[in-house]
């Protein structure tokens, strides 16, 4: 194995992001989701200057009980949406990944599996590829990005909470190393009512899961935070605002890495039924 992801603390501990992502069309974006991301990737860049980058998805899961991760030298872009122009599955994005952090991932899921009380994280690598969900993103934030290692984790094809909160927890020491992790999802998701409420005012029910959900994360820390995200699954707009959860664990998984860090919403705005709030955690802005 190569040295270079060989465990040594750095004098930076890396924040953690939530992040909204959205469609390809982001890449084009010049309104407040765009911008958010153009200033993400300065400090990602100027600086963050992450050793690497672990990213998770809402569109890739693995099983109730196991994650995948990425662990080609360089992932193929995925093309994983439909009904977009041509020319966003043309799109090219110079990256790289590391078959060495993503074996390092691995073997650190498969310990926190064997030394902790109910972790069931298995884990396994994979040369899958990177979906819109990581690449998207990353690229309308840093149109280039050859120097800074992108691995993708799978989170789990389960709407458990609290395994998720599990799964970024057992990553968190990697910020020691300024290894930045990423939870992408969306704040909120319904692509049933998309189309019918995006040219209208914002639904209440959305704008109030929103508010609850900003206060969760921003007024409490450590356990506290966890306990009050893992209520959401009993909110009374959840199902509203996420048919199904997969957009939301992205939060847990980052609340799980954040630890006692305290967060900052970064960005807040919505269209229709997407939400677009994305938190910092532990990020000293200057």
């Amino acid at each position: 194995m190569s040295s270079q992801f060989v465990i040594v603390p750095s004098p930076k501990k890396a924040p953690v992001f939530f992040i909204s992502h959205g469609g390809p069309n982001l890449l084009e974006d010049n309104e407040k989701p765009g911008k958010f991301y153009e200033w993400l990737g300065k400090k990602i860049r100027e600086e963050i200057k992450p050793k690497a980058i672990v990213i998770f998805s809402a569109h890739w899961q693995g099983t109730a009980n196991k994650v995948y991760v990425e662990t080609s030298e360089k992932p193929k872009l995925i093309y994983d949406f439909g009904g977009f122009p041509q020319h966003y599955y043309t799109q090219e994005w110079d990256h790289k990944g590391s078959p060495e952090l993503a074996t390092r991932v691995v073997d650190m899921l498969k310990k926190m599996r064997n030394n902790a009380i109910n972790a069931g994280i298995e884990a396994e690598g994979q040369k899958r590829g990177i979906d819109h969900g990581a690449w998207v993103p990353l690229k309308r934030a840093m149109n280039s990005n050859p120097d800074i290692p992108v691995v993708q984790v799978s989170q789990f094809y389960s709407e458990s909470m609290e395994a998720h909160v599990e799964l970024g927890a057992a990553l968190a020491p990697l910020r020691n190393e300024n290894i930045l992790i990423i939870g992408s999802g969306a704040a909120v998701h319904n692509l049933r009512e998309f189309f019918s409420t995006m040219n209208k005012p914002t639904p209440s029910y959305v704008t109030q899961f929103d508010k609850d959900m900003t206060r969760m994360v921003t007024k409490h820390v450590g356990a506290d935070r966890i306990a009050a995200l893992n209520t959401l699954k009993n909110h009374a707009s959840l199902r509203k605002c996420h048919p199904t959860i997969e957009h939301l664990v992205p939060l847990h998984i980052a609340a799980g890495a954040a630890g006692e860090d305290r967060a900052n919403k970064e960005l807040d705005s919505n269209t229709g039924t997407l939400g677009w709030g994305s938190f910092s955690f532990g990020f000293n802005k200057v």
